[in-house]
């Protein structure tokens, strides 16, 4: 016990420590900010409306999110994060009203991949795919004017030949997958247009990005690299400009307890100095986020230190969410954007089918009882597919007297969950090792929700003198009964009380071994 709380305490140090120093950075360098050094590479690019950053609740923070990218517009920050959208469909809407007049709109469109034929391995359809659109335009306001009376020195002003305006967009379509759990790739091709008046150019591009879960040092953190706009360039007239390319690291890590999210990153672009981000998002209420970042460019934020922050808040309701962020940028003027996303389709429920010997819910157990527990749900985090519980299930009528575990939710979360004590049918008696005796069984239902993980049982037996000893768990698989081996926890009253995990599952059995 000691030591986890060492472990918890030397984690939250280390965020206590990058926060101080991004402190520290900001105060420094802040008074030098307007007089920020101009990188020798600045303006070489063209697409530069790719620079800029789609969703609100992403940008609130910062742009820290290729290491957290678990929201539809992970299309955009990194592929790999499409991965993370199981089992449903998104479609969503962002606008970005920035400054000087300049407006910004993105669409977007996500769903499971196992409707896709050409995808001939089933292991690639168990992924996301999605379609995106960016569209940055600026008003028609701006005067097109030829310039022949310029050697005039009475009138070198040419009259007005009407106005003209300008626009860049941007079609992506991005699939991400897991091969493993914690591990993610994706990957997205764009295909670019910029229109100037009567003039425009193409290109396209390529981005890549994975993610991955670990543990370090007792805790549990996600890291994510992504490279962005890896393509040949745009030919504008007669000159080819590259592209934006841009390199991106990041880390995340989920604060036990508050659900508060902290996510650090590095970003790399091939014209301007490297920047670092902080970003943050703490769940109020069950339905309700704020969010804050900040930006930090090498040698300075070229509008003023002000520029690098951004803040924001999130409102989820059911299947639907909305994120609004503000971002000031100095003599400028200030920026707001917002979000809109809906989830349609399959709920993303665990799912009961395909279990072998698993009988319809009611019908699988002989002499059973139902016995209702209570329920005590803890909100640990919100996002885009709704929030996230931690959830423990007690009675005092059964001899599984305990279980907790998480899951997704999107609404209210039930008041209490019934499940059918009593003993297997002979279908799935059989099925068991030889040699197993069942004491006692259970038979859960499916629509709990969105289990995240294992189930935490707790549960008691008789004190049988050496059976006590041979006590085992079984939990039924797709391909049949596996085992897992419960922890003895305490020994009262001639019952001895064990603890175990498992996946979830429709039938659970406490036995003996001989």
């Amino acid at each position: 016990m000691k030591k986890a709380i060492v472990r918890n305490k030397t984690g939250k140090r280390a965020w206590s420590i990058a926060l101080l120093s991004l402190v520290c950075i900001i105060c420094v360098r802040a008074p030098a900010a307007y007089a920020a050094e101009i990188y020798h590479a600045a303006g070489t690019t063209s697409a530069a409306f790719l620079k800029l950053g789609v969703g609100a609740r992403a940008v609130a923070m910062g742009g820290a999110f290729v290491g957290v990218a678990d929201d539809p517009y992970a299309i955009y920050w990194n592929p790999a994060g499409l991965a993370s959208l199981e089992g449903e469909k998104n479609i969503g809407f962002f606008h970005n009203d920035y400054f000087q007049g300049l407006k910004q709109d993105f669409l977007l469109y996500t769903a499971p991949a196992e409707g896709l034929a050409f995808l001939k391995a089933r292991e690639l359809r168990s992924g996301i795919w999605g379609l995106g659109f960016d569209y940055f335009y600026t008003p028609k306001d701006m005067e097109r004017r030829s310039g022949l009376n310029e050697n005039d020195p009475l009138a070198p002003i040419s009259p007005s030949e009407g106005k003209f305006g300008a626009y860049d967009m941007a079609f992506s379509v991005g699939y991400g997958w897991k091969p493993q759990k914690g591990l993610s790739f994706g990957a997205a091709v764009k295909m670019i247009r910029q229109s100037i008046d009567n003039k425009s150019a193409a290109s396209a591009a390529l981005d890549l990005g994975v993610l991955k879960d670990f543990n370090w040092l007792g805790e549990d953190f996600t890291a994510g690299l992504s490279v962005q706009n890896m393509g040949p360039g745009i030919k504008f007239i007669s000159r080819r400009y590259d592209l934006p390319l841009v390199f991106k690291a990041g880390l995340s890590r989920r604060l036990p307890g508050s659900g508060a999210l902290m996510s650090l990153e590095a970003d790399k672009p091939i014209d301007n100095y490297p920047s670092f981000i902080l970003g943050a998002e703490y769940p109020l209420i069950s339905k309700l986020a704020l969010r804050t970042g900040y930006k930090y460019r090498h040698t300075g934020n070229e509008l003023g230190p002000w520029s690098g922050f951004s803040a924001g808040a999130g409102l989820t309701f059911n299947r639907f969410s909305f994120d609004y962020c503000f971002s000031p940028f100095g003599d400028m003027g200030n920026s707001h954007r917002f979000s809109l996303n809906a989830r349609f389709g399959r709920s993303g429920g665990t799912s009961l089918k395909g279990f072998k010997g698993a009988a319809q819910p009611g019908g699988a157990m002989m002499n059973s009882i139902m016995v209702a527990y209570e329920v005590s749900p803890k909100a640990l985090m919100l996002s885009q597919r709704g929030v996230k519980y931690e959830i423990k299930a007690v009675s005092a009528a059964s001899d599984l007297y305990s279980f907790s575990f998480r899951m997704m939710v999107r609404g209210p979360v039930a008041a209490g969950i019934s499940v059918a004590e009593g003993e297997l049918p002979q279908t799935l008696l059989s099925r068991l090792p030889a040699g197993a005796r069942p004491v006692k069984a259970w038979e859960f239902f499916s629509g709990i929700g969105d289990i995240q993980g294992d189930i935490a049982f707790e549960l008691k037996a008789v004190k049988a003198g050496a059976e006590e000893a041979a006590y085992s768990f079984f939990y039924l698989d797709r391909k049949g009964w596996k085992e897992a081996a419960p922890a003895r926890v305490r020994e009262e009253a001639g019952n001895i009380y064990l603890s175990v995990s498992a996946p979830f599952s429709t039938h659970y059995a406490l036995v003996v071994k001989k």
